[in-house]
């Protein structure tokens, strides 16, 4: 049986292979993989091998889009022009996904992976009672 170290290796080159011409990881690729892996691998390293795919991938789509977190209203067109902010900055294509958030108050959170870019009043808010709170 392989090691760890050859399985993560391996799982990495089959996220390479699911990736398609734009670079973003295909739903149709994902899936020939999935069908072809039990035919290409031992039993013995199949469930490691998919345990660390599933993660690239997740993670892989996790930093394919932007999640805004908004209070009130958002306009599609302010959709559309953080996208393609967070695009360019990125480097990649990302897809805005709005998610209403009435704890924000107003302005918006914005999640792309593990980056978060936060305007909104509640974090100012926590922010200003932080900095005014006297130490006990």
């Amino acid at each position: 049986m392989k090691n760890s170290k050859q399985i993560r290796a391996t799982a990495a080159k089959l996220l390479a292979l699911a990736r398609g011409r734009d670079g973003a990881v295909s739903e149709e690729r994902v899936k020939a993989i999935l069908q072809e892996l039990p035919k290409a691998f031992p039993q013995t390293m199949l469930r490691a091998l998919l345990k660390n795919f599933y993660s690239d991938v997740a993670r892989e789509l996790r930093f394919s889009e932007a999640r805004i977190e908004f209070a009130g209203k958002l306009l599609v067109g302010k959709q559309k022009e953080l996208a393609a902010y967070f695009s360019e900055i990125y480097g990649r294509t990302i897809t805005a996904v709005p998610v209403k958030n009435d704890e924000l108050l107003a302005g918006v959170r914005v999640q792309v992976g593990d980056d978060i870019y936060d305007a909104s009043i509640a974090n100012q808010l926590g922010k200003l009672q932080r900095a005014l709170s006297v130490p006990a």
